[in-house]
Protein backbone atom coordinates (compact mmCIF):
# COMPACT_ATOMS: atom_id res chain seq x y z
CA UNK A 1 0.00 0.00 0.00
CA UNK A 2 1.51 3.41 -1.01
CA UNK A 3 2.09 5.91 1.94
CA UNK A 4 0.23 8.52 2.29
CA UNK A 5 1.99 11.96 1.90
CA UNK A 6 -0.27 14.60 3.23
CA UNK A 7 -3.94 14.41 4.29
CA UNK A 8 -6.40 17.05 4.99
CA UNK A 9 -9.21 16.19 7.81
CA UNK A 10 -12.03 17.56 8.50
CA UNK A 11 -10.25 21.26 7.01
CA UNK A 12 -12.39 24.57 7.48
CA UNK A 13 -11.89 27.87 6.38
CA UNK A 14 -14.45 30.70 7.03
CA UNK A 15 -13.89 34.36 6.05
CA UNK A 16 -16.04 36.08 8.53
CA UNK A 17 -19.71 34.51 7.84
CA UNK A 18 -18.33 33.10 4.64
CA UNK A 19 -18.17 29.33 4.30
CA UNK A 20 -14.98 28.63 1.92
CA UNK A 21 -14.20 25.01 2.47
CA UNK A 22 -16.52 22.93 4.75
CA UNK A 23 -15.01 19.96 6.89
CA UNK A 24 -13.07 18.85 3.20
CA UNK A 25 -11.01 15.48 4.09
CA UNK A 26 -8.58 14.35 1.10
CA UNK A 27 -6.12 11.66 1.17
CA UNK A 28 -2.92 12.14 -1.12
CA UNK A 29 -0.44 9.11 -1.71
CA UNK A 30 3.37 9.70 -2.26
CA UNK A 31 4.43 9.44 -5.74
CA UNK A 32 0.96 10.45 -7.27
CA UNK A 33 -0.40 13.30 -8.76
CA UNK A 34 -3.27 14.31 -7.09
CA UNK A 35 -6.06 16.64 -9.38
CA UNK A 36 -8.21 18.78 -7.26
CA UNK A 37 -11.26 20.43 -9.79
CA UNK A 38 -14.51 21.43 -9.16
CA UNK A 39 -16.93 24.82 -10.74
CA UNK A 40 -15.74 28.22 -9.99
CA UNK A 41 -15.85 29.23 -6.31
CA UNK A 42 -15.81 25.65 -5.38
CA UNK A 43 -12.72 26.47 -2.87
CA UNK A 44 -9.79 25.01 -5.02
CA UNK A 45 -7.50 27.94 -4.71
CA UNK A 46 -8.21 28.51 -1.07
CA UNK A 47 -8.02 24.98 0.06
CA UNK A 48 -4.10 25.22 -1.44
CA UNK A 49 -3.65 28.74 0.24
CA UNK A 50 -4.38 26.02 3.65
CA UNK A 51 -1.78 23.43 2.64
CA UNK A 52 0.77 26.16 1.70
CA UNK A 53 0.39 27.80 5.15
CA UNK A 54 -0.73 31.15 3.60
CA UNK A 55 -3.12 31.58 6.11
CA UNK A 56 -4.91 29.66 8.85
CA UNK A 57 -7.78 26.89 8.27
CA UNK A 58 -10.47 27.73 11.00
CA UNK A 59 -10.63 24.07 11.96
CA UNK A 60 -9.64 20.95 10.98
CA UNK A 61 -5.90 19.75 10.43
CA UNK A 62 -3.04 18.40 8.05
CA UNK A 63 -0.56 15.78 7.93
CA UNK A 64 2.52 16.01 5.90
CA UNK A 65 4.18 12.59 6.31
CA UNK A 66 1.96 11.75 9.50
CA UNK A 67 3.43 15.15 10.98
CA UNK A 68 0.69 17.48 12.09
CA UNK A 69 1.29 20.90 10.28
CA UNK A 70 -1.47 22.76 11.21
CA UNK A 71 -0.01 24.91 13.10
CA UNK A 72 3.09 25.86 11.35
CA UNK A 73 3.53 28.95 9.11
CA UNK A 74 3.93 29.14 5.28
CA UNK A 75 7.83 29.64 5.55
CA UNK A 76 7.80 26.13 8.36
CA UNK A 77 5.81 24.14 5.54
CA UNK A 78 8.03 25.54 2.89
CA UNK A 79 11.08 24.09 4.99
CA UNK A 80 9.44 21.01 5.03
CA UNK A 81 9.03 20.30 1.65
CA UNK A 82 5.99 22.48 0.00
CA UNK A 83 6.45 24.17 -2.64
CA UNK A 84 3.55 26.20 -4.76
CA UNK A 85 3.21 28.02 -8.38
CA UNK A 86 0.40 30.90 -8.35
CA UNK A 87 -3.09 31.15 -11.10
CA UNK A 88 -2.01 34.68 -11.57
CA UNK A 89 1.98 34.76 -12.00
CA UNK A 90 4.77 36.04 -9.32
CA UNK A 91 8.12 36.06 -11.17
CA UNK A 92 10.58 38.86 -11.04
CA UNK A 93 9.95 40.66 -14.43
CA UNK A 94 13.70 42.60 -14.28
CA UNK A 95 15.13 39.66 -13.05
CA UNK A 96 16.48 36.69 -15.92
CA UNK A 97 15.44 33.49 -16.21
CA UNK A 98 18.16 31.87 -14.07
CA UNK A 99 17.78 34.19 -11.10
CA UNK A 100 14.33 33.55 -11.43
CA UNK A 101 15.11 30.25 -10.53
CA UNK A 102 17.26 30.51 -7.87
CA UNK A 103 15.23 31.94 -5.35
CA UNK A 104 13.24 29.25 -5.25
CA UNK A 105 16.75 27.59 -3.40
CA UNK A 106 17.77 30.74 -1.38
CA UNK A 107 14.65 29.74 0.98
CA UNK A 108 17.23 27.19 2.07
CA UNK A 109 20.13 28.81 2.40
CA UNK A 110 21.88 28.49 5.64
CA UNK A 111 23.62 32.50 5.23
CA UNK A 112 23.68 34.86 7.15
CA UNK A 113 23.23 38.79 6.68
CA UNK A 114 27.14 39.02 7.23
CA UNK A 115 27.58 35.85 5.10
CA UNK A 116 25.89 37.93 2.45
CA UNK A 117 28.23 40.82 2.85
CA UNK A 118 31.44 39.54 3.39
CA UNK A 119 30.65 36.95 0.86
CA UNK A 120 33.24 34.04 2.46
CA UNK A 121 34.58 31.09 0.67
CA UNK A 122 31.99 29.08 1.69
CA UNK A 123 29.35 31.45 1.08
CA UNK A 124 30.52 31.35 -2.81
CA UNK A 125 30.27 27.79 -2.60
CA UNK A 126 26.92 27.84 -1.19
CA UNK A 127 26.04 30.30 -3.93
CA UNK A 128 27.42 28.21 -7.22
CA UNK A 129 25.58 25.48 -5.85
CA UNK A 130 22.03 27.23 -6.11
CA UNK A 131 22.87 28.34 -9.70
CA UNK A 132 23.76 24.95 -10.32
CA UNK A 133 20.24 23.74 -9.05
CA UNK A 134 18.51 27.01 -10.34
CA UNK A 135 19.95 25.73 -13.82
CA UNK A 136 18.96 22.14 -13.40
CA UNK A 137 15.76 23.04 -12.94
CA UNK A 138 15.59 25.33 -16.06
CA UNK A 139 16.57 22.49 -18.38
CA UNK A 140 14.28 20.12 -16.84
CA UNK A 141 11.29 22.40 -18.20
CA UNK A 142 13.05 22.95 -21.15
CA UNK A 143 14.22 26.67 -20.89
CA UNK A 144 17.94 26.44 -20.51
CA UNK A 145 18.47 28.66 -23.35
CA UNK A 146 16.68 31.25 -22.07
CA UNK A 147 18.45 30.89 -18.88
CA UNK A 148 20.07 34.66 -19.35
CA UNK A 149 17.14 36.44 -20.59
CA UNK A 150 14.74 38.78 -18.42
CA UNK A 151 12.01 37.08 -17.37
CA UNK A 152 9.75 39.62 -18.50
CA UNK A 153 10.67 39.31 -21.96
CA UNK A 154 9.50 35.81 -22.12
CA UNK A 155 6.84 34.35 -23.95
CA UNK A 156 3.95 33.49 -21.41
CA UNK A 157 3.66 29.67 -21.96
CA UNK A 158 7.56 30.08 -21.10
CA UNK A 159 7.25 32.15 -18.16
CA UNK A 160 4.24 29.36 -16.88
CA UNK A 161 7.39 26.74 -17.21
CA UNK A 162 9.63 29.15 -15.27
CA UNK A 163 7.41 29.40 -12.40
CA UNK A 164 6.93 25.54 -12.15
CA UNK A 165 10.93 25.53 -12.66
CA UNK A 166 11.33 28.14 -9.61
CA UNK A 167 9.55 25.60 -7.52
CA UNK A 168 11.02 22.57 -8.53
CA UNK A 169 14.17 23.83 -8.02
CA UNK A 170 14.58 23.22 -4.12
CA UNK A 171 13.52 19.36 -5.05
CA UNK A 172 10.59 19.54 -2.93
CA UNK A 173 8.37 16.06 -1.59
CA UNK A 174 4.83 18.06 -2.41
CA UNK A 175 4.23 20.88 -5.46
CA UNK A 176 1.05 22.60 -5.60
CA UNK A 177 0.36 23.99 -9.42
CA UNK A 178 -2.38 25.95 -9.41
CA UNK A 179 -4.00 26.35 -13.02
CA UNK A 180 -0.79 25.68 -14.86
CA UNK A 181 -2.19 25.36 -18.05
CA UNK A 182 -4.20 28.77 -18.03
CA UNK A 183 -3.44 30.56 -21.26
CA UNK A 184 -1.67 27.64 -22.77
CA UNK A 185 -2.70 26.69 -25.94
CA UNK A 186 -3.49 22.68 -26.69
CA UNK A 187 0.23 22.00 -27.91
CA UNK A 188 1.36 23.70 -24.98
CA UNK A 189 -0.84 22.04 -22.53
CA UNK A 190 0.08 18.49 -24.10
CA UNK A 191 3.37 19.47 -23.23
CA UNK A 192 3.12 20.53 -19.70
CA UNK A 193 0.94 16.80 -19.02
CA UNK A 194 4.13 15.66 -19.64
CA UNK A 195 6.20 17.84 -17.99
CA UNK A 196 3.89 17.08 -14.51
CA UNK A 197 4.38 13.47 -15.24
CA UNK A 198 7.79 13.70 -15.54
CA UNK A 199 8.07 15.89 -12.11
CA UNK A 200 5.97 12.60 -10.44
CA UNK A 201 8.88 10.11 -12.23
CA UNK A 202 11.38 12.29 -10.04
CA UNK A 203 9.98 12.12 -7.36
CA UNK A 204 7.55 14.79 -6.50
CA UNK A 205 3.87 14.60 -5.47
CA UNK A 206 1.93 16.78 -6.66
CA UNK A 207 -1.37 18.26 -6.22
CA UNK A 208 -2.77 19.85 -9.56
CA UNK A 209 -5.71 22.52 -9.32
CA UNK A 210 -6.57 22.66 -13.12
CA UNK A 211 -9.84 23.87 -15.53
CA UNK A 212 -8.31 22.25 -18.58
CA UNK A 213 -9.55 18.80 -18.36
CA UNK A 214 -7.21 17.11 -20.87
CA UNK A 215 -4.33 18.21 -18.67
CA UNK A 216 -6.18 16.58 -15.31
CA UNK A 217 -7.42 13.33 -17.05
CA UNK A 218 -3.99 13.04 -18.69
CA UNK A 219 -1.93 12.79 -16.06
CA UNK A 220 -3.53 12.42 -12.45
CA UNK A 221 -3.91 9.02 -10.61
CA UNK A 222 -6.56 10.16 -8.54
CA UNK A 223 -8.69 13.21 -8.52
CA UNK A 224 -10.99 15.24 -5.80
CA UNK A 225 -13.94 17.05 -6.82
CA UNK A 226 -15.16 20.13 -4.63
CA UNK A 227 -18.59 21.86 -5.25
CA UNK A 228 -19.61 24.90 -3.00
CA UNK A 229 -16.48 24.16 -0.51
CA UNK A 230 -17.91 20.70 0.14
CA UNK A 231 -16.08 17.33 -0.76
CA UNK A 232 -18.04 16.09 -3.35
CA UNK A 233 -16.25 12.77 -4.87
CA UNK A 234 -12.53 11.57 -5.12
CA UNK A 235 -11.39 8.30 -7.51
CA UNK A 236 -9.87 7.50 -10.88
CA UNK A 237 -9.99 9.94 -13.61
CA UNK A 238 -12.38 7.33 -15.20
CA UNK A 239 -14.32 7.42 -12.08
CA UNK A 240 -15.20 10.60 -12.10
CA UNK A 241 -15.66 11.57 -15.50
CA UNK A 242 -18.77 9.05 -15.09
CA UNK A 243 -20.10 10.83 -11.91
CA UNK A 244 -22.94 12.04 -12.20
CA UNK A 245 -22.79 14.64 -9.39
CA UNK A 246 -19.69 15.63 -11.03
CA UNK A 247 -21.67 16.35 -14.60
CA UNK A 248 -24.32 18.07 -12.59
CA UNK A 249 -21.90 20.43 -10.55
CA UNK A 250 -20.07 21.38 -14.09
CA UNK A 251 -22.99 21.78 -16.06
CA UNK A 252 -26.45 21.81 -14.27
CA UNK A 253 -29.25 19.06 -13.84
CA UNK A 254 -30.27 19.91 -18.03
CA UNK A 255 -26.68 18.71 -19.34
CA UNK A 256 -27.06 16.11 -16.77
CA UNK A 257 -30.05 15.17 -18.27
CA UNK A 258 -28.92 14.83 -21.95
CA UNK A 259 -25.49 13.49 -21.19
CA UNK A 260 -27.30 10.64 -19.56
CA UNK A 261 -29.96 10.23 -22.33
CA UNK A 262 -27.45 9.72 -24.82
Amino acid sequence: MTALLLEARAVTRRFGGLVALESVDMQVASGTVHGLIGPNGAGKTTFLNLIAGAFPSSAGCFLLEGRDITSLAAEGRARLGIRRTFQNLKLFGEMTALENAAIGVHAESGAGVLAALFRPPGQRREERAIMARAAEALDFVGLAAQAQRAAGTLAYGHRRLLEIARAIASRPKLLLLDEPAAGLNPIEAGALTNLIARIREAGTTVILVEHHMDVVMGVCDRVTVLNYGRHLATGAPAEIQADARVVEAYLGRDALAEALAC
